[in-house]
This record gives C-alpha cells, structure tokens and sequence, in this order.
C-alpha cells in the first residue's frame, strides 16, 4: 500500500487543490478504511485518484460552482446555518444557492456512493467515493467558507491560489500523512455543517500570514513577484494548516465511505 500511495502522490501534477490535494484526499483515505470496504478498491486506487478532480470540470454547467463552496457569512455565520435547503431559502431569499450548497451535495454524492456499493461494481464504487471525496476536500479548503473567497477585499488577490496552490505544491511528505481510522457515524451527514465551521476559524489567520510573508516582497509597478523568502514564511506558518485540512478531508472521506458500506448492507467483494 505504501507503494502504491508514493506513486500516485509523486505523479500529481502542481495544480489547484482541486488536483494536486483532492487526489490526496482521496489516496490518503484507502489507507484508512477497514478490510471490508478496502476490499472494494482492490486495484482501483489509481482510477479513484484519476477520477478526484473531475467536478472541477463540470464548472461550465452553471449549477455546479455553487456545489464546492458555502459562504457562511450570507447565511449569519457559525452557529446560524440552515441545515435545509428550504431554511436556506427562507433566510437568505429564493437565490441563496449562489452562496453556496456544499453541504447537500455532499448528502446527495454520499447517497451516490451508497447505491454503488449495492450495484456491487467496484469501479463504480471507486468513482463515487472519489466524487463525494471532491467534494468533502472542498468544504475543508478555509476560503471556500467566505464570502471573499480571494482576498479582494483586503488587497491580498491571489491568495486562494497562493494556499491551495502554490503552498501545497511545495509541502513534503504528503504520502506519510497518517489518517485516523474510519469510524460508524450514524450523524455522518450532519457533519458537512461542523466541517466547513471549522475551514471557516481558519480564515483570518491565513490572511494575518499571507499578509505577514507578502511583507518580504516589494511591490513594484508590475505588482509581486513572490519569491523565496515569501514562500519560506508562508510555508513555516500555513504549511501546517495545509496538512491538517488534507488530514481531516481525508479522514472525513474515510469515514464517508465506511459508513456507506454499511448503510448498502455490508457487502463483500
């Protein structure tokens, strides 16, 4: 398995998050699953990953951007959250989907990746868990909880890049990431809520530190060239939250695949 998780890792591509980190997510979170449903990617690890970006694809459908994000803001903040789309409705008016509906289609791809466990095609099942994985990363990812998802209102555009991006491409040792052991939820999906709240904390911090690197770069009349001495402070004060956000969407995953498993009855493979 250790293998297998270095040549998949080293393969990936400097991308977005939504290359480079949701084909982690979704590596990284086979090695947590108990035998049962492991059993089910046996020989499918390589087509899950290939598979972890494709709503990244889909963005041209005008329906699909507002499923990889939720800004919380619109909607009071923590702790204010409608739980239902219909409550979402009535709190921020009939288009409250422009902000965000991250959390149902987290619901409905889980849903997906029940019926595929019961079809009892394991490339089914691989491709499932690999699109509600984009999914749950997404909602790990802290400027896709805000409502300023690029740092425009704080003169720090690019940053969402410059996180997800720039920064994740240049951590090491993502393959060795331990991820906890997938655990039976039976509110697993009521977490989406909690997880996104979570992403969300991080925001200020990450743009006090994105601030702080872009300090040791002076602005010119073409605008930044973020070099080295930038990229070694963000990477000393975000590098961290990176890997603890791919930890937690994977474990996240994980448990999202166990408990489909089981609510598909337990089937073998």
């Amino acid at each position: 398995m250790k293998a297998i998780l270095l040549l998949l890792l080293a393969a990936l591509p400097l991308g977005a998050w939504g290359d480079q980190g949701h084909r982690a997510v979704s590596t990284l979170s086979l090695t947590a699953l108990p035998p049962g449903p492991r059993a089910w990617f046996a020989g499918q690890e390589a087509f899950m990953a290939s598979h972890a970006s494709d709503p990244d694809h889909w963005k041209s459908d005008p329906k699909e951007r507002p499923r990889h994000y939720m800004n919380l803001e619109a909607f009071g903040g923590p702790g204010h959250l409608p739980r239902t789309q219909e409550a979402a409705r009535e709190q921020a008016g009939g288009g409250f989907t422009r902000n965000g509906v991250v959390p149902w289609i987290i619901q409905d791809r889980w849903r997906d990746l029940v019926t595929a466990f019961q079809t009892g095609d394991p490339a089914k099942v691989a491709e499932a868990a690999a699109i509600v994985g984009h999914y749950i990363g997404d909602a790990h990812v802290p400027l896709h909880t805000s409502l300023d998802h690029d740092g425009k209102t704080t003169d720090q555009r690019g940053v969402h890049s410059r996180w997800e991006s720039g920064l994740l491409g240049r951590l090491q040792g993502l393959e060795a990431l331990p991820i906890p052991t997938a655990q039976p939820d039976p509110e697993l999906l009521q977490r989406p809520w909690a997880w996104l709240e979570q992403a969300h904390a991080l925001v200020p911090q990450l743009l006090a530190d994105d601030l702080a690197a872009d300090r040791t770069t002076p602005r010119s009349t073409r605008g930044k060239a973020r070099g080295p001495a930038y990229w070694a402070q963000f990477k000393d004060t975000q590098g961290p939250v990176v890997k603890q956000q791919l930890t937690l969407a994977a474990q996240h995953l994980a448990d999202a695949i166990l408990n489909a498993w089981i609510a598909a009855g337990r089937p073998t493979r």
